[in-house]
C-alpha cells in the first residue's frame, strides 16, 4: 500500500494557512535590515497563492482573509519605515477584491467586508483602502461603492461632528472612481459641487487629451494652472501636458515659447530639456546656442550640470575657475564627482578643486560614514594638482585640513597616509590584490 505524507492528507486551506504562518513568522520582530528578505518571501507566496486563487476563487476566499489578517497582526512586529508591508497589503487587498468578484460575492457583502478590514487595522495600513482597491473593482462593485459613498456624504451633511472625516474621504474616493472609469460628466459635476483642485484638472485634461478632444484638454490644463496650491502641487505636470496639447493642436511655436519662458525663469538642464521636447529637431542647435548664453549667467549649481551634459568642458572650466569653495560645494555631489572625472584630463586643476571642495564638505558636516569618500576625493585632488604643477595648492589644502579637522580621529590617520604619498587608506581591489601574481605569471 502506498504511504501518504502529512502534507498530502492535510486539508487544502490548512496547507495554505501553514505556509502563511511560516512566511509571516508571528512573534519574531523584523528589523529594517531584514525587511527586504521578508518582503521577497511574501511576494513568492503571494504569486503562488494568486495562481491558485485564479483557478479556485471560492476556495481561496477564506485563505485570503487569513493572509490579510495575518499581515495586519504582523504590523506591530516590523520596522516598516520603507512601507514594504504596507505596499504588500495594498497588493493583497486588490487581489482579494478580484477574488471576491470571481467567487460571486455580492457588492453589499463585499463592502461590508471592506469596512471590516478598515476597522480591523489598528495601525493605518488600510486608512485609504477604498481608494486603493478602486483599480480592481468590476462594474457591480463600482456601482455599489459609488452608492455607499454618496450616502455617506448625505450622512456627513446631517452629522456635523463627522463631516470632516466622512466628507473628505468620500469626496476623494468618488473622484478617483470617476477618473478610473473616465466618467468625465460625473467627475465635472462632482467637482463643481464639492470643489476642484489641480489634480482634478490634470485628470480631466489627460482624459480629454487621450480622446483627442484637444480644445477641452487645453481648457482643463489651463484651468488647473490658474489654481495655486502650495501643497501637493501638480503645476509641473499641468505645464508639461499643456505643451503636449499645444503641439498636437499644431501650435508648436506656442509650446516652445511657453517652455522657454519657464527656462529663462528657472534655468536648468531639466527645464531646457522641456524646451527641446516641444521644439522641432531642426531647431535644437540654435536653441542650444541661446541656452548657453543663459547658462553663462545662471547659478553655478545649475550651469555646471548643463555644461557637463552639453560637453562644453572648456566653458565649464572657465565658470569654475573664479568660484569659491562654498559655491563649488553647492553643486550636488552626485553631479560634482562625474563632472570632476570628466574635467580631469583637460582641466585637472578645476577637477582637483571640485574633489577638494566636496571632501571638505563631508568633513565640515561631520559625516563620518562618508570619510572614505573624502579620502578618495583628496587622493584624486593630490594626484591632479601635482600632475598640473600645482603642488603649492596641495600643500595649502593639507594645511587647511590639519588646522580645521585635526581632531577627527577616524579621518586623520588615513589623511596623513595620503599626505605622505602612501595612497588612500582603503582595502585593495581584487585587481590590485592579484596584480603581482599576474606580473609574475607574465614573466614566466
Amino acid at each position: 500500500m502506498m504511504r501518504t505524507t502529512k502534507a498530502e492528507t492535510m486539508p487544502m486551506g490548512r496547507s495554505w494557512e501553514k505556509k502563511i504562518e511560516s512566511a509571516l513568522m508571528l512573534g519574531s520582530f523584523v528589523s529594517w535590515r531584514e525587511v527586504s528578505e521578508f518582503r521577497n518571501e511574501l511576494d513568492r507566496l503571494f504569486d503562488e497563492f494568486v495562481s491558485f486563487a485564479d483557478q479556485h476563487p471560492k476556495d481561496a476566499l477564506p485563505i485570503f482573509e487569513v493572509f490579510i489578517a495575518g499581515c495586519l497582526e504582523k504590523g506591530d512586529e516590523i520596522d516598516d519605515s520603507s512601507n514594504e508591508l504596507g505596499s504588500f497589503l495594498d497588493e493583497l487587498a486588490c487581489a482579494w477584491t478580484r477574488c471576491c468578484e470571481a467567487a460571486g460575492m455580492k457588492g453589499d457583502e463585499y463592502l461590508r467586508k471592506l469596512a471590516h478590514w478598515i476597522d480591523a487595522d489598528g495601525i493605518g495600513f488600510f486608512s485609504d483602502l477604498e481608494n486603493t482597491v478602486i483599480t480592481s473593482l468590476g462594474k457591480e462593485y463600482r456601482e455599489t461603492l459609488e452608492g455607499e459613498l454618496k450616502k455617506r456624504l448625505q450622512t456627513a451633511g446631517r452629522e456635523q461632528c463627522k463631516i470632516d472625516a466622512y466628507h473628505h474621504s468620500a469626496i476623494e474616493t468618488l473622484k478617483k472612481l470617476y477618473t478610473e472609469t473616465k466618467n468625465t460628466t460625473a467627475l465635472i459635476e462632482f467637482c463643481e459641487r464639492y470643489g476642484i483642485d489641480q489634480k482634478d484638472c490634470l485628470e480631466l485634461a489627460n482624459i480629454f487629451h487621450c480622446r483627442k478632444k484637444l480644445d477641452r484638454a487645453l481648457e482643463w490644463a489651463e484651468k488647473g494652472l490658474e489654481l495655486k496650491e502650495d501643497r501637493h502641487s501638480n503645476e509641473y505636470e499641468l505645464k508639461e501636458l499643456r505643451r503636449k496639447i499645444l503641439k498636437d493642436s499644431g501650435r508648436r511655436g506656442d509650446a516652445v515659447a511657453d517652455a522657454w519662458a519657464d527656462f529663462e525663469k528657472y534655468p536648468s538642464i531639466y527645464s531646457f530639456e522641456s524646451v527641446l521636447e516641444s521644439a522641432a529637431k531642426k531647431d535644437h542647435t540654435d536653441l542650444k546656442v541661446k541656452a548657453l548664453a543663459i547658462f553663462d549667467k545662471a547659478e553655478l549649481r545649475e550651469a555646471a550640470v548643463a555644461l557637463y551634459k552639453f560637453k562644453e568642458l572648456d566653458r565649464l572650466s572657465a565658470r569654475l575657475a573664479p568660484a569659491k569653495n562654498k559655491t563649488l560645494q553647492s553643486i550636488f555631489y552626485g553631479d560634482a564627482i562625474p563632472i570632476a572625472e570628466a574635467l580631469s584630463k583637460k582641466h585637472p586643476k578645476q577637477a582637483a578643486r571640485l574633489y577638494g571642495a566636496h571632501a571638505l564638505k563631508i568633513l565640515d558636516e561631520k559625516r563620518s560614514k562618508a570619510y572614505h569618500h573624502a579620502h578618495d576625493y583628496l587622493q584624486n585632488a593630490k594626484t591632479l594638482l601635482e600632475q598640473c604643477g600645482e603642488a603649492a595648492a596641495w600643500s595649502t589644502l593639507i594645511t587647511d585640513v590639519r588646522r580645521e579637522h585635526g581632531l577627527k580621529h577616524s579621518f586623520m590617520p588615513g589623511f596623513e597616509k595620503i599626505a605622505a604619498g602612501d595612497g588612500p587608506p582603503r582595502e585593495p581591489t581584487f585587481r590590485e590584490r592579484i596584480a603581482k601574481k599576474l606580473e609574475q605569471r607574465s614573466e614566466i
